[in-house]
Order: structure tokens, then C-alpha cells, then sequence
């Protein structure tokens, strides 16, 4: 059986990893704006966090930062394909296009596609090979969160169509796919398309959540811990009442159960154990 060197004998995996994240930080944004199309979806006690620019109680450890790294990397590497793909067509191709959200908001489309006089918005994803099954094979498609981020640069950019794609870190296998009806490009890519009748409600909604939040932190307030008006998973306005576990409460105006659960998502915040204290001191 052979064994990896212990970590204090590594020569080169660790300090690739270091590398990577010391020289990839999020693209800058003008001094003047408050949030980021990135911010879509998210938990609004998280944005308020990301606003205010807070310390991180539990930052992104070396092994995030790495499966971030392998997502960035795919998109750099398709950069030569697009461009010889522009080269080969009469589609104007525009990659990384900085739109402005709202009063406040900024952000930056993976791709914006010109051809005549209409226009499609591509918002590519990468996603872990688990994700990518449950999105295509199970057929949830892509996350709420991915949806309304597209739809604020769809509209920022006034497209026509907003198509997301899914790219999978790893392949489905090949009994899977003969049982989903896979091709072989499905085995790891997929796409879906939204009209403007789908992805204009949810812009204009993220939007106007994202501003009044925006409006509320730089006033110097607290947010509560809801999320998005459409999330098909957690039913507005219901709170997160447990930060440690994710758990969620909604309650009618008398204050009984409505409805609980709850979510992945604040295993994942880079705040929740400082929201964990606050809640404890009644914040």
C-alpha cells in the first residue's frame, strides 16, 4: 500500500493551493457601489456581512479556495474557444462585461452574445459532479441562486435570452447517462433557457431585495436573516432561528408555526459562527 507523505514533508500540492488563492481575489468594484450580482439569493444577514466588509469567522479554508480555483481555471480555459468561436461566426462576443445593478449594485456577465439585433446573456457555472446529477438527472436545474444572479445581468444588459450553463468537474458515469438519456457533451455540460417573461420578474425582485438591504446596512441597521421572495426552498419571509444548523422558522402574524426546515447554505457562510454569537446577544 503506499501512503502520501505526511503534510509537513509536502514539497509542491500545498503551496500550488496557497499560490492560487493568495493571487485570485473577487474583481474590484467601483468605490461608489455597495453590492454585487454575486450577492444574489444569499441569506440577507450574509450580504449584510459582505457590505460591511466584516471579519470572517469562518473564512474559506485552503480546500475551498482550491475547488473555487478549479471553476476559475475552466473559464480561462475556454477563453481561446470563445475567441476562436467569434473568429468563425458573425456573433459579437463580449467576455466579462462590467454592468452596473440597479443604483447600487455591480457586477460582471461571464458572456454577453450579439447577433443582429438580439441579444443572449451566458452565465456559465461549474459544479461538483453530485450537483450536476441532481441538476440535470433529477432535474431540479440550476440553483435559485445562479438564476436570479443571471437575471440581474440579463437585465442589466437588456438581453433578449438568458441561458445558464452547467459545466461538471466531473464526469456522469455511463450507466447514469444511458438512464438520464445523456449524449456524450451531457455527461458533463448542460444548459437552460430563460425567456424575458421568466427572468425579468426575478431581477426586478432580487434588485429591489439587494437595494433595500443595501439601503438598511449603510444606515447602520441590522437585516434579518431572510431570503429570497421566490426561493423555492425557503418560503419568505421565514428567518433563520438556528445559524449552527440552518434552521428556519416561518411564522403567521400571531406568531404560530407555519412552516420549518432547513438549509445548507449557512454551513457555507464565512460568518456563521459571528452570526451564531449575535444571535445569542439578540442581533
Amino acid at each position: 500500500m503506499s501512503h502520501p507523505v505526511v503534510p509537513e514533508h509536502r514539497l509542491m500540492v500545498h503551496r500550488l493551493a496557497e499560490k492560487w488563492r493568495d493571487r485570485h481575489d473577487a474583481p474590484s468594484m467601483p468605490p461608489e457601489k455597495t453590492w454585487r450580482g454575486s450577492y444574489a439569493g444569499k441569506c440577507a444577514r450574509q450580504i449584510q456581512h459582505m457590505i460591511n466588509a466584516d471579519e470572517q469567522s469562518n473564512p474559506t479554508d485552503l480546500a475551498g479556495h482550491w475547488v473555487m480555483g478549479l471553476g476559475s481555471s475552466v473559464h480561462e480555459l475556454l477563453g481561446p474557444s470563445i475567441q476562436a468561436w467569434a473568429s468563425e461566426s458573425t456573433i459579437e462576443i463580449f467576455e466579462e462585461l462590467a454592468v452596473e445593478l440597479g443604483d447600487n449594485g455591480y457586477g460582471h456577465a461571464d458572456l454577453v452574445l450579439k447577433l443582429d439585433d438580439k441579444k443572449v446573456l451566458f452565465e456559465l457555472k461549474t459544479i461538483n459532479g453530485f450537483g450536476y446529477k441532481k441538476s440535470v438527472i433529477d432535474g431540479e436545474g440550476p440553483r435559485h441562486m445562479a438564476k436570479l444572479q443571471a437575471a440581474l445581468y440579463a437585465e442589466a444588459v437588456d438581453a433578449d435570452l438568458m441561458v445558464i450553463g452547467y459545466l461538471a468537474m466531473e464526469n456522469v458515469g455511463l450507466g447514469y447517462a444511458s438512464k438520464a438519456n445523456l449524449d456524450d457533451i451531457g455527461r458533463f455540460a448542460s444548459e437552460w433557457h430563460y425567456t424575458r417573461e421568466e427572468f425579468l420578474p426575478w431581477a426586478k425582485e432580487e434588485r429591489e431585495r439587494l437595494e433595500e438591504i443595501a439601503q438598511v446596512v449603510t444606515a447602520g441597521g441590522d437585516v434579518p436573516r431572510t431570503f429570497s421572495v421566490s426561493d423555492p426552498d425557503i418560503p419568505y419571509p421565514a428567518e433563520i432561528t438556528g445559524p449552527a444548523s440552518g434552521a428556519w422558522r416561518l411564522l403567521a402574524e400571531d406568531g404560530s408555526l407555519l412552516n420549518a426546515g432547513k438549509t445548507w447554505t449557512c454551513n457555507y457562510c464565512s460568518w456563521q459562527d459571528k452570526c451564531v454569537k449575535n444571535m445569542a446577544d439578540g442581533r
